[in-house]
């Protein structure tokens, strides 16, 4: 009988199963990827989860994501989850995960090393590749207009929050950059519609701000700023043999936009607003105007993303950041794939050309006619790198010069020094729901250049910052906003080192100099206020409690132990009943006439017999302990470390499961891989 007590205890375990066979987040767990546990400490590891979600059966669309969740949050980071786009259209957050504000970046080996500046650690951060056929997500149909973007992700938090129904009470905050500046607006407009339409009936989506990095709001304007910009540049002068030409092209361009403006309140959307060739143009013919043909291959073109860096032509930036000849490779690894739980393992690729020649954008009113509608309700910020000529500060400053909102057409007050960790990191305008931010020193892509001065603006965002008075160069008082290191708020603030760096520029460096610092920024809503409401822009507030921990850690080393105790017991039944069975005849058939037994076997039975009592012996020279041991090391290949966190308790260690692109829209880099595009094009 005392042989028969590990099967009545497994099927005591087996009558109270684990939650985590139940738990929808299981399938989405990431805990490998090449270099994670060689070059990144085990205390910065994430909680990441990733996986292709579907969306709509019927068509078969899933988008993929993929969420990093820090270990040991701040108190600031309490209850936030925010979600990236990259533009495009149809450019993977695969860039900003890899590139931008995700804790790992790529190295020439093609594994995963620590980006200190990773906004991970301010905000929970769910990369989205969206729309369908963008980066690894996929479906049968495409996005056709932005309304249906905005529908489509609003259907994707819905399946979300019902693998993460923890995350539903959070503050939402929609960031990106570029094309998500058409994206995000249209993504907000439908989140606040959706919390209008559900009511009480359902939980509302809580959406406390908009972050937008160098954005493609207003196409026509933001191209007449082409010229100005590259002019202050000293990029463009009236030497230049093309001036002429481009003086002309401006010229119509400026008719359009004029155009526009006359009759801004017209409901019906406009071909002469939608269709943006003519001021796009410019860019182009800037671009070809500044070529060097003397200069090295590589060095012949202006980098459109960053002025301060030259580019080969006609590439002129679609090379840059080089790190990307690293994360290709790196995300079309196999075991990279499987790892992040791909159920239709797809190649990628940074840009799909397929999805911006179906977004028929004629369709749809350029994003910057729903902001003031938005700021009534939510905040909205946004940022640029002043380095940047394809979505340059002065284009953004110009659109938000003529918008009407609150009551008033633009901004009224004097920007404001933005001081970070003792230093001038750019300037600000903070009005009426809307902040402008000039990042100095950074180019189209901020967090690539800057992770951690970038990561404060989400402090800037949240109103995580001081408000101090400081004298000017005409020794006159003025505002500055001061943000601080990582979780350092009350630390003490080193002062600029002289009164210089605090005065704003408000045009770009020539090449041949040191940049100019420029750019202004927006504030949201205090997180206690209504997310339908018309929240104001909050104030310096202090930091919020820490966050309680969970107990999970502690049920699931308790579970672990009661399995552990469970399977020594299997193993030493085991043993008992094998020991009792060898201790018997192995085989009587009759007794003779002398008396003794006669012992009749197979050879075959004889040679299996002695290679059981050759195993047996080789178990038993290793004791009970020994062979707990290695029964305990029967682990999955891949890898089976699981970072500490809430999570835990649910997680099941195993292997990963894995199964087995009309014409092309104008800014967007087409993947030199794609057929048919043998020429890079504009992204944004």
């Amino acid at each position: 009988m005392l042989a028969l007590w590990p099967f009545f205890l497994l099927q005591l375990v087996l009558a109270f199963p684990q939650k985590r066979g139940n738990d929808p987040q299981e399938k989405y767990l990431v805990s490998s990827l090449p270099g994670l546990y060689d070059n990144i400490a085990k205390s910065d590891i994430p909680l990441m989860f990733a996986g292709q979600l579907e969306l709509y059966p019927e068509n078969d669309t899933h988008y993929f994501f993929w969420k990093y969740v820090d270990h040991n949050k701040i108190p600031e980071n309490n209850k936030r989850t925010m979600f990236w786009f990259n533009g495009g259209p149809g450019c993977s957050s695969m860039d900003g995960a890899l590139l931008e504000a995700g804790p790992f970046r790529v190295n020439k080996d093609e594994k995963v090393v620590y980006n200190k500046g990773s906004w991970h650690k301010a905000t929970d951060i769910v990369f989205v590749d969206q729309p369908s056929g963008t980066g690894f997500s996929y479906g049968e149909d495409y996005s056709h207009t932005l309304d249906q973007i905005g529908w489509n992700f609003v259907t994707f938090l819905d399946r979300y929050y019902k693998v993460f129904p923890e995350d539903l009470g959070n503050d939402i905050y929609l960031a990106g950059e570029s094309y998500a500046g058409q994206y995000i607006p249209y993504v907000a407009k439908h989140i606040l519609e959706r919390n209008k339409r559900v009511g009480d009936k359902e939980p509302q989506y809580n959406l406390k701000s908009l972050m937008i990095g160098n954005g493609y709001v207003s196409p026509n304007e933001q191209g007449l700023s082409y010229v100005p910009f590259l002019y202050q540049a000293g990029v463009l002068n009236e030497k230049n043999p093309l001036w002429g030409r481009i003086l002309a092209q401006q010229e119509k361009c400026q008719k359009i936009v004029n155009h526009i403006d006359a009759n801004w309140d017209d409901a019906a959307i406009n071909d002469y607003e939608a269709d943006n060739t003519e001021c796009e143009k410019l860019l182009s013919m800037a671009l070809d105007s500044t070529l060097d043909l003397e200069a090295p291959d590589s060095e012949r073109c202006y980098n459109m993303y960053d002025y301060s860096k030259k580019d080969s032509y006609p590439q002129c930036g679609s090379n840059w950041p080089y790190e990307l000849l690293f994360v290709t490779p790196f995300l079309r690894q196999k075991e990279v794939m499987a790892q992040l739980n791909l159920i239709k393992q797809k190649q990628w690729h940074e840009c799909t050309s397929s999805v911006s020649s179906h977004l028929r954008e004629r369709e749809s009113a350029p994003s910057v006619h729903l902001l003031p509608k938005l700021l009534e309700e939510v905040p909205i910020m946004f940022f640029n790198g002043n380095l940047d000529i394809i979505c340059n500060y002065i284009g953004t400053e110009n659109f938000i010069g003529k918008l009407k909102w609150g009551g008033q057409k633009g901004f009224t007050e004097k920007q404001a020094d933005w001081i970070h960790n003792g230093e001038t990191a750019g300037y600000i305008k903070m009005e009426r729901n809307l902040t402008f931010v000039n990042v100095f020193n950074s180019s189209h892509m901020v967090p690539y250049d800057l992770p951690e001065i970038s990561r404060a603006l989400i402090d800037l965002a949240t109103g995580n910052y001081d408000l101090k008075e400081q004298e000017d160069t005409d020794q006159k008082q003025k505002k500055a906003f001061v943000t601080y290191p990582l979780g350092q708020r009350n630390g003490k603030q080193p002062e600029p080192e002289d009164s210089d760096k605090t005065s704003p520029i408000t045009k770009p460096a020539p090449v041949d100099e040191e940049p100019d610092k420029t750019a202004p920024i927006t504030k949201p809503a205090p997180v206690d206020e209504a997310p339908t409401g018309a929240p104001k822009a909050p104030q310096a507030s202090a930091s919020a409690e820490p966050l309680p921990e969970s107990p999970a850690a502690t049920s699931s080393a308790i579970t672990r132990l009661i399995q552990l105790f469970v399977i020594c017991i299997l193993i030493w039944g085991i043993y008992v009943l094998y020991a009792s069975y060898k201790s018997r005849p192995s085989s009587i058939i009759k007794t003779g006439p002398s008396g003794k037994k006669k012992n009749v076997q197979w050879a075959d039975q004889l040679r299996r017999f002695q290679e059981d009592d050759e195993e047996f012996q080789q178990q038993k020279s290793q004791g009970f302990f020994s062979k707990t041991i290695n029964k305990w090391k029967g682990t999955d290949p891949q890898g089976s470390y699981a970072p500490p966190g809430q999570y835990v308790e649910n997680i099941e260690l195993g292997e990963t499961r894995a199964t087995q692109d009309s014409e092309v829209a104008d800014f967007v880099i087409d993947s030199d891989e794609e057929e048919g595009h043998s020429q890079p094009s504009h992204q944004v």
